[in-house]
């Protein structure tokens, strides 16, 4: 049975990688690296939904636009980071190419880490596990007041375009009728 220290140092030697290639693996801190870099990305993520939400209760479309771009450029960063700490944690945790597809939890990691290593991943693992419910939370709720603001414009444009279709004539003998075929004063195309 090998020690923590043989586990350590034969992830960070010469190994051949799930396709059968001999490589260097992978070092530990580059796992470190990574995480970092997604509490990073994640933290200006929420400042982008924080804006967004400014954006949307003052109706301010001009500053809509970039923030939804600037919105996709950053989940493909944190897609992306996603990607690379599942392939370093591939190297280190799976020997065989069967498994070379499946998804490695980082808990899996802490055998081939040492003690500040592994109380380093927990604590940015909590910190990032904390701003991706966040994020998720600010988005739902930017989601649901687009979405509210919407109801509502379309109950008013209802309401008027409602009114003016519905509303009665009077005769020369004074008798109620419809107006039928009314015009609308605002157009429901987008």
């Amino acid at each position: 049975m090998k020690t923590r220290t043989a586990l350590i140092s034969d992830a960070q030697a010469l190994a051949p990688d799930v396709f059968g290639q001999t490589t260097q693996a992978i070092p530990l801190p580059l796992i470190l690296d990574i995480l970092k870099r997604q509490i990073v990305i994640s933290t200006g993520f929420l400042a982008i939904l924080e804006a967004e939400k400014t954006a949307l209760i003052n109706m301010d479309l001009n500053s809509l636009i970039p923030l939804t771009r600037k919105k996709e450029s950053e989940l493909a960063k944190m897609a992306q980071l996603d990607h690379s700490l599942q392939e370093v944690a591939r190297r280190i945790v799976i020997t065989d190419a069967k498994n070379a597809t499946r998804l490695i939890k980082l808990a899996e990691l802490i055998p081939f880490m040492t003690r500040e290593q592994t109380l380093a991943v927990k604590q940015y693992r909590d910190e990032l596990a904390s701003l991706r419910e966040k994020i998720s939370d600010n988005n739902l709720i930017n989601k649901r007041f687009a979405s509210d603001t919407l109801g509502y414009i379309n109950d008013a444009i209802s309401v008027i375009c409602g009114d003016i279709s519905s509303s009665r004539l009077y005769t020369t003998r004074g008798q109620s009728r419809r107006k039928s075929g009314a015009p609308a004063l605002v157009s429901r195309e987008v």
